[in-house]
């Protein structure tokens, strides 16, 4: 599939007419549990022989260090908020996930401009203004979105650490009580990720339930996407989906060529 942005690519980004990556997004909000699934998919896909790249929000060179430094100060304003993002996202794109596309590299990224863009519209920014300013993001190959329920919620938030100030909405709200600010906050961005589903073609997740559960259906939709990138292309579709069907991740080089031998000696046997 051709590569393509939403609106307008970055000047002087230049795309070639197939990557031979795969872009897949984990979105959802706060305490729902995409760090550990990221983790979990990342493990899962290097042991099946994919080499995989990971990033996230905040983490480029050019503004990661300097949005953290802002937010400290609790002055940082919605749309200079918006801009510092947008510039976060927009050099991890270009020096990091493109690059990684182009060597072959499945791309995991920890939320993506819905997230940012959620954030921004709770806020009062307009929704146009913000779909023209990422519009300069890559269309993903995969958006799978872990969605939870407030009450569900609640609890993890508690149990990791409690409540955070921007995550808590405390610098437009107006609320004295944190815990208030946090309900109305995060209701507010999960109906915000709802009306995004369909415009954006999310592939909802019921993330309400255990890990174990979450994970398993992450593989079921991630495993079609990725299946024709599995070494070995003369039997990769077999192989591809032994592999990826497996219930616990292959954990070192002796487990892959064990996997390998199996599959070859069936293929003896059957001849």
């Amino acid at each position: 599939m051709r590569p393509e942005f939403y609106w307008v690519g970055i000047p002087g980004l230049q795309l070639e007419d197939e990557l031979p990556g795969k872009l897949i997004v984990l979105e959802g909000t706060d305490g729902v549990g995409r760090s550990t699934q990221t983790r979990l998919i990342r493990n899962w896909l290097e042991s099946s022989g994919l080499a995989v790249y990971d990033t996230g929000l905040t983490r480029s060179n050019l503004a990661g260090r300097h949005i953290q430094e802002a937010k400290e100060g609790h002055t940082m304003g919605r749309r200079t908020q918006c801009l510092f993002y947008a510039t976060d996202f927009a050099d991890r794109l270009e020096n990091e996930i493109v690059p990684a596309l182009r060597a072959g590299y499945v791309v995991l990224t920890d939320r993506y401009i819905y997230s940012l863009m959620a954030r921004a519209a709770v806020r009062g920014v307009e929704r146009d203004w913000l779909r023209h300013l990422y519009g300069f993001a890559l269309k993903p190959d995969l958006i799978l979105y872990l969605s939870i329920s407030l009450e569900k919620l609640l609890p993890r938030v508690l149990a990791s650490g409690g409540f955070d100030y921007w995550e808590s909405g405390m610098d437009f709200l107006g609320e004295k009580d944190m815990y208030e600010a946090f309900v109305k906050y995060q209701g507010a961005l999960l109906e915000e990720f709802a009306l995004m589903t369909e415009e954006y073609g999310f592939t909802v997740v019921d993330a309400n339930r255990s890990i174990k559960a979450v994970f398993g259906d992450l593989q079921e939709l991630i495993q079609p996407v990725v299946m024709d990138m599995i070494p070995g292309q003369v039997v990769s579709t077999e192989f591809a989906a032994q592999v990826l069907q497996a219930e616990e991740p292959l954990t070192d080089r002796r487990s892959v060529a064990d996997t390998l031998r199996d599959f070859f000696s069936s293929l003896l046997e059957d001849a």
